[in-house]
């Protein structure tokens, strides 16, 4: 073989039965699942447009965006794997060549992140209370987020193959620099909502106590999920050199962010229903100016019970607020309604 064939310096061995199996097997299982995780995407967002008809305009536009974003990226994972395998088909030198789709399917993959981890910045601001540095430092992080895959983006278009971009200092930095950011923003926004969920739980209540625990558990696995799969996009890259499967795991992260902010908003009926069905009553609140919001409450036909509720600011995902005035509900006495 020539030292001018471009071939000569795949870090594959062409004399293998099958040289694609290794460059390109990883990748095309990867985007399979990275499809299947799309499906699911779909049906969430139809779901949520099916639940949620009154939500805000801006939140309604987010889901939108988001669902329009994923399916620009899964288009075109798609065009570059049948560039490699259907287009370039027996090209070997075709496995080193950088896609022009690939630098489309990075950027759509930044905007997916740079609207669901906004949104997940700004649940941050209001459960904290509109603390607005500490929102500043998560937002901070995911606009570099958002730089660094800028970056990356550049350098797909600037450098014609991979074995140039991947033995760069500064391609690993954008991916590796991107991608921990990525993981960053996943980890304070985790870490943020658990303090505060753990610092409004009530001790009076044990379904409400119940509820905050799943929302705390469904936090922390997703940021941990999306995080992980952060970390393996950057060992690949930086180590499996001889494949292109990290752009497959890049791929299924992307689809992970998308999944997990609609299936954050989708689970708001499945735990207000769980809250009702195990407690017969309402869902709690501490976030109170004049003491903790409590109640007990029975099912039809059980033990006479009394239900007593104080004054009660309630905040939405949306930041607004609203007063629940004093109520002394007398109807569920004897396990009945009074008459009036």
């Amino acid at each position: 073989m020539s030292a001018s064939d471009p071939t000569a310096s795949l870090p594959i061995d062409l004399g293998a039965g099958n040289p694609a199996e290794g460059v390109m097997g990883g990748l095309l299982v990867s985007i399979f699942f990275a499809c299947i995780l799309y499906g699911m995407t779909t049906l969430q967002a139809f779901m949520y447009y099916q639940k949620y008809p009154n939500d805000i305009p801006l939140l309604r536009f987010l889901v939108t965006a988001v669902w329009i974003l994923e399916t620009v990226h899964t288009a075109f994972c798609m065009q570059f794997v049948y560039a490699y395998l259907i287009s370039g088909f027996a090209d070997f030198a075709n496995f080193i060549a950088v896609h022009w789709s690939v630098g489309v399917a990075i950027a759509s993959s930044v905007a997916v992140a740079l609207c669901v981890q906004g949104y997940y910045t700004w649940r941050v601001y209001v459960v904290s209370g509109r603390f607005a540095l500490w929102s500043a430092v998560i937002a901070f992080c995911a606009l570099a987020r958002v730089g660094f895959g800028i970056g990356s983006t550049c350098l797909t278009y600037i450098y014609p193959n991979w074995l140039q971009l991947r033995e760069l200092k500064v391609g690993l930095a954008t991916v590796s620099g991107g991608l921990g950011a990525a993981a960053l923003v996943d980890l304070l926004v985790a870490l943020t909502l658990t303090f505060y969920l753990k610092r409004n739980r009530t001790g009076f209540h044990k379904e409400s106590n119940s509820m905050v625990n799943k929302i705390l558990v469904y936090t922390v696995n997703t940021g941990a999920i999306t995080g992980a799969a952060s970390l393996v996009c950057v060992l690949l890259f930086a180590f499996k050199k001889d494949s292109l499967i990290f752009l497959g795991f890049f791929a299924i992260q992307t689809k992970l962010y998308a999944n997990s902010f609609l299936g954050s908003l989708n689970a708001r009926t499945h735990l207000r229903n769980a809250s009702q069905n195990t407690g017969g009553g309402r869902m709690f609140s501490s976030n109170s100016r004049g003491g903790p919001e409590f109640t007990i409450s029975s099912p039809r036909g059980a033990v006479p019970v009394i239900e007593v509720t104080r004054q009660t600011v309630r905040h939405t995902d949306h930041g607004e607020s609203y007063d629940a005035p004093d109520e002394l509900d007398m109807k569920v006495l004897k396990g009945g309604e009074l008459p009036y």
